[in-house]
């Protein structure tokens, strides 16, 4: 007979590796210098509430994304690997933040285009790892046909949920899905990791194709030289525009980068980022994340708790 103690340690196994969006960011936390995320980025709002879920059936188990905590923590996964970590906004519908380690050596390159999705953002149930748009539908209903969450009330339908619970393709209007973490800063399979809707967020194309653009490619062509590792941190402001009057999507005010590179031994060599308005003006460089972090603390409204690496 299994006993009470090892049917324990099984269970608590099972719930340790189950799934990506998590209260933390354990599964993933290579991603960060020092195995640290952000700190002090406190500026999330809350999951938006269904509407009437009191004339729905077995709402706690059938809604979108219930019971979710503001902001998610999602360890970007591709398959059977964590590639890098995200910190999603559920109520603006956009990433704060993604962080991962840049591949130095490696070949740039671009691998697919933006068509994946994170079905745990819809239910914690659902699958671990990235999906496309018919795979996702896919698992929403037989997650439906499992509960019971009959799909003749409108908020139990598959694209009702996977909406609510993170931005769609098509909620971009004129503007670019602008990447976080790019896909130009990896190859293979990591770079195809990259191509998922909660890593990137409304971005003016004037800034995503030409300032924001040549900076993530200095960053990896010239900023890099000298590094053994550069940890990356790529972030938005969020602002009070939004890309429509339903407010589902948020625009950001601007978007920001850190860096930290490091020698063989993980120690710090230099750090720095960049900050720039979403419009078609230029962006501007700093040489100490420290510099970068001050001009952060105001615009997004933290405090000094706010810090992006740990003693870089």
């Amino acid at each position: 007979m299994v006993t009470l103690s090892l049917l324990s340690l099984c269970l608590l196994s099972l719930l340790g590796a189950r799934g990506e969006v998590a209260p933390n960011f354990n599964n993933c936390k290579d991603s960060f210098f020092r195995n640290t995320p952000v700190s002090g980025l406190n500026i999330a709002l809350p999951t938006p509430p269904e509407p009437n879920p009191e004339d729905l059936k077995n709402p706690e188990k059938c809604l979108s994304a219930y019971n979710a905590a503001s902001p998610a923590y999602i360890c970007q996964r591709n398959g059977n690997h964590n590639y890098f970590a995200t910190l999603y906004d559920r109520g603006r519908r956009i990433p704060l933040y993604s962080a991962y380690e840049m591949d130095i050596k490696g070949v740039p390159g671009r691998e697919g285009s933006i068509v994946y999705y994170e079905p745990q953002l819809v239910h914690p149930d659902l699958p671990p790892h990235q999906m496309d748009k018919k795979g996702s539908l896919l698992e929403i209903k037989k997650y439906n046909q499992n509960i019971g969450c009959s799909e003749r009330s409108p908020q139990y339908r598959q694209n009702y949920k996977l909406g609510w619970s993170q931005a769609l393709d098509d909620n971009f209007g004129s503007y670019d899905r602008g990447h976080l973490n790019p896909a130009g800063h990896h190859k293979e399979d990591a770079s195809k990791a990259t191509m998922t809707h909660t890593n990137v967020a409304p971005q003016n194309p004037k800034m995503n194709k030409v300032p924001w653009n040549q900076y993530e490619k200095k960053l990896k062509d010239v900023l890099s030289a000298g590094c053994s590792k550069m940890y990356v941190v790529t972030g938005v402001v969020p602002s009070s525009t939004w890309v429509d009057q339903n407010k589902r999507v948020n625009v950001p005010s601007h978007y920001w980068n850190a860096y930290c590179c490091t020698d063989n031994n993980d120690k710090p060599l230099k750090s720095g980022g960049a900050l720039g308005p979403n419009t078609d003006h230029n962006v501007t460089e700093y040489n100490s994340v420290t510099v970068l972090e001050t001009e952060l603390r105001g615009l997004l409204n933290v405090d000094n708790n706010f810090n992006i690496f740990n003693g870089c």
